[in-house]
């Protein structure tokens, strides 16, 4: 199992006592729904822009639109078709959020869906890759893991939080 120590932290309170509530030996959970709509089986292809229910303000520029790449990312302003992975903390070009960024292959076994719904009253939109192949339509590896956005208007406009979940 894993330990965590905090000796020195800025973080909020209620973020450190929630931290002691994670067992590390507890499987990771990829939350029910935001399955209207999906991405057809497809290598390295993307959706068109689609509308995430509220308004997000990342860093600096405000977005209610995306696109849901099938290489395990979400994209504001184009698509995107790589499919090797580069560094995301130097300027790549275009805002991304990468839960996870590799070669995904959904020719064979389930396909990436996303859509709407609500987490603890807020307005959230989700992109579940769950049970996802790799290339060239191999699925003897599978990986599982989910983006979700939520709507925090409660602390400014456009504020949002990001969670990343993964399964098995």
């Amino acid at each position: 199992p894993s330990v965590v120590e905090i000796s020195h932290s800025n973080i909020d309170l209620r973020i450190a006592e929630a931290a002691a509530l994670i067992d590390p030996n507890f499987t990771p959970v990829i939350r029910p729904g935001f399955n209207q709509s999906i991405l057809p089986a497809n290598d390295d292809q993307s959706t068109g822009m689609v509308n995430v229910g509220f308004t997000i303000n990342y860093f600096g520029t405000m977005s209610s639109t995306l696109y849901v790449n099938n290489n395990g990312n979400v994209t504001f302003d184009a698509p995107m078709w790589t499919f090797t992975p580069f560094g995301l903390t130097t300027n790549i070009g275009t805002p991304i959020i990468a839960p996870f960024f590799a070669d995904v292959d959904t020719r064979q076994g389930t396909v990436v869906t996303y859509g709407t719904g609500m987490v603890n009253g807020r307005r959230a939109f989700g992109v579940n890759w769950v049970n996802v192949g790799y290339f060239a339509t191999n699925v003897d590896k599978l990986n599982s893991f989910q983006l979700v956005l939520i709507e925090r208007y409660d602390r400014a406009a456009g504020d949002f939080d990001i969670e990343f979940n993964y399964g098995n």
